[in-house]
C-alpha cells in the first residue's frame, strides 16, 4: 500500500514538474525531474516495502535531485 502510495507521490511530481516545465523553458530542470523519477523507480524495484534500505535509496534521490535543481537554476540564469 505504501509503495503505490509513493509511486503515486513521485508520478504526480513528475507531471507537476513536467508541466511547469512547459511555462519556464528550463531543460535542464526536466532532466532533474527524469532522473529523480528514475532513480525512485530504481529504489523501489531494488528494496522491499518500507525499508530502511529503501528510505536511504529515496533520501539519496532527494539530495542528488535538489543538487541538479541548484545547477539547473544557475544555468537557467546565465
Amino acid at each position: 500500500m505504501h509503495t503505490l502510495i509513493k509511486t503515486s507521490v513521485v508520478a504526480l511530481t513528475f507531471a507537476l514538474l513536467v508541466g511547469c516545465q512547459n511555462q519556464v523553458e528550463n531543460p535542464e530542470m526536466n532532466q532533474c525531474a527524469q532522473q529523480n523519477y528514475q532513480c525512485e523507480s530504481t529504489c523501489e524495484q531494488q528494496t522491499t516495502t518500507d525499508s530502511l534500505k529503501q528510505q536511504v535509496c529515496s533520501g539519496k534521490c532527494v539530495e542528488s535531485y535538489n543538487q541538479c535543481k541548484v545547477q539547473a537554476e544557475k544555468l537557467g540564469n546565465i
